[in-house]
């Protein structure tokens, strides 16, 4: 279940809908978002917030994911709990810094009502968030780790396996990464995950 009501995560929608002027006409499918880091978290686990989307833009075209992020360049303005907040598009994010297994796409959750959109905004599966997670491994992260597991959004034995594969061919220090999921999971059993 994912929480879209939140002030934030109808400021990312709307952030988003931006760009629908452009793909007027084009056939469903033709930009895909596939939205990671605080943002995700949030709309998983209406959790803490973020003020930047982190944000993978996957378009049939180069010009054309240049345009939809020039759109995505002003911030995108709410107001929660009385107080004005923005939320603005991360144009540096690139998910090849992180570990993610390759098959993220196929497991992320798209918003509904966009199967037949041209903009098709998808949502990290808890497990591909949790695992790009484990690249940087901050406290935060490991705190938004911890928050999933606790959930009940994460299946141990599922996120070790693709946790483990995605971290077979991530271009990093693969044993400072095991270590980092070896932590994650042997806190988790600690209680009783």
């Amino acid at each position: 279940m994912l929480h879209l009501q939140t002030p934030l995560a109808q400021a990312v929608r709307q952030l988003f809908d931006r760009a629908l002027p452009l793909l007027a006409g084009q056939r469903s499918g033709t930009v895909k978002i596939y939205v990671f880091g605080g943002c995700a978290l949030h709309m998983l686990t209406n959790a803490r917030g973020s003020a930047d989307v982190d944000a993978e833009i996957q378009a049939s075209e180069h010009l054309l994911r240049e345009e939809i992020k020039a759109v995505y360049a002003a911030p995108e303005d709410y107001e929660q709990d009385g107080q004005d907040l923005s939320v603005v598009f991360d144009q540096q994010f690139n998910n090849s810094l992180c570990p993610l297994h390759e098959d993220y796409d196929a497991r992320a959750i798209l918003l509904p009502g966009q199967e037949s959109s041209p903009l098709q905004v998808f949502i990290a599966h808890p497990i591909d968030l949790a695992i790009s997670k484990l690249g940087r491994f901050t406290e935060r992260d490991q705190d938004d780790i911890n928050l999933l597991i606790r959930s009940g959004k994460l299946n141990l034995k599922e996120f070790d396996r693709l946790a483990r594969e995605a971290i077979d061919y991530y271009p990093c220090d693969r044993s400072t990464v095991t270590s980092c999921l070896r932590l994650i999971l042997d806190e988790a059993r600690e209680w009783g995950q």
